[in-house]
């Protein structure tokens, strides 16, 4: 079932013949053979993909993808031109929103790469902007309960309702969106500072996410793993970090278990998983480092904290259920808070399963967990830059032009 619609403008019959002729079958497709000609068709039917030539008489593709961004700004816009005019077109980027530009004769391959992924890129922005607006609502009807409200509450508010308002209006493409969700590294730096973050999503935007908190010297940081990747896996992360923003910043949860009981509880809530067939979920692992008291709290949802100490490889384990997902809602989920020591040798990791379960190596197998603590020994000395390195490198090195299976995430630090 043809679901898009894709506008072809050209003053070229032979060009609109030979578009239309190639993908006809998959999209509806519409074809105009000048700027106003493509004006009036966009003015009857929505369209949601616009590729349009440079040169034309009367009208050029840039002056037309400005008429068209002020009066239909929703539709992915695309240019095609040649090597004179490619000057021209980087200019006219910003001033009309040009998601990519194609120069001329086009080639297949690529026109089928880059319409999958402005289709990707439309369908995203439409289901995120209900997203956010269903996250925002959920906000609103939590305030309404609130009898008591303070002045710490209502700041915490206003930065809520900043960073949705900042995600909406520069949601431009996906992997824009997953930018704007999570935290700054240079911010994690100036209360963690010996820290690194290989972060390697398997398409566009990932299912993995990492959170970062800080309150009075203490610090929270989680490494997540949703359900699936690219865009399903990314929605279930903005639930994910909503979630937790309501939990500790709102609701001031701030021990691991609480959090991770508190989070579990907001998802089955935000996914009516109790009256629906939705198994999606998240498997997590979530430390507060305690400098006052020289202790790590940690918990987890299937995901492990390990660390190095004295040269000897220790397994933190969390829970073996997950946040969300098909437990049977009339058990009760328990997650257990674990202490272990916080010191300047020690070396902590936090990580998803996409690097262990990525396949490689000569016999295809993969990579496993027990691999991977044996790279962190090996490691675990060197500076967290370097850390960061070695492990993309021998990921690489695993692979041998493989195809990544996994989101992957992987956290360490040191204090």
């Amino acid at each position: 079932m043809k679901e898009y619609n894709i506008l072809y403008v050209d003053d070229e019959v032979s060009n609109l013949q030979g578009f239309e002729s190639i993908y006809f079958t998959d999209y509806h497709i519409y074809t105009a053979i000048s700027g106003n000609a493509a004006l009036e068709i966009l003015r009857k039917q929505l369209i949601h993909v616009i590729i349009t030539d440079q040169k034309m008489p009367g009208m050029t593709g840039v002056e037309f993808l400005n008429k068209v961004v002020i009066k239909y700004p929703d539709p992915i816009r695309i240019i095609l031109t040649g090597y004179s005019d490619i000057e021209v077109i980087i200019k006219a980027i910003n001033s009309c929103g040009i998601y990519r530009y194609l120069t001329k004769p086009w080639d297949l391959q690529e026109m089928n790469m880059v319409l999958d992924q402005a289709i990707e890129t439309y369908s995203l922005r439409k289901q995120n902007k209900k997203l956010v607006d269903d996250l925002q609502k959920v906000n609103e009807d939590l305030e309404l309960k609130v009898r008591e409200r303070t002045l710490e509450v209502e700041r915490q508010k206003a930065n809520i309702e900043e960073k949705n308002d900042k995600i909406t209006a520069s949601i431009n493409y996906a992997k824009r969106i997953q930018e704007a969700m999570l935290p700054k590294i240079e911010d994690i730096k100036e209360h963690l500072n010996d820290v690194f973050v290989f972060f390697k999503p398997r398409n566009i935007v990932s299912g993995d996410f990492y959170w970062f908190h800080e309150y009075y010297g203490k610090i929270i940081i989680a490494a997540v793993d949703c359900t699936g990747h690219g865009v399903p896996g990314a929605f279930m992360s903005m639930v994910g970090t909503q979630a937790l923003n309501n939990i500790v910043s709102i609701k001031h949860y701030y021990k691991p278990d609480l959090i991770l009981n508190e989070l579990r509880k907001e998802v089955r809530i935000l996914l009516q998983q109790d009256s629906s067939k939705n198994k999606d979920g998240m498997d997590v692992s979530l430390c507060m480092i305690d400098h006052d008291r020289e202790i790590i709290n940690f918990a987890g949802a299937k995901n492990t904290l390990v660390y190095i100490e004295n040269g000897e490889v220790v397994q933190c384990k969390g829970d073996r259920h997950s946040i969300g997902g098909s437990l049977d809602t009339k058990k009760e989920a328990i997650f257990r808070n674990h202490q272990v020591a916080l010191k300047s040798n020690t070396t902590y990791y936090l990580f998803t399963d996409g690097y262990q379960d990525q396949f490689g190596g000569a016999e295809d197998k993969k990579f496993m967990i027990k691999r991977l603590k044996e790279l962190f020994l090996d490691i675990y000395t060197l500076p967290m830059a370097e850390q960061q390195q070695v492990l993309e490198n021998t990921l690489s090195e695993w692979m041998q032009g493989r195809s990544q299976v996994d989101d992957i995430l992987v956290l360490g630090f040191r204090v």
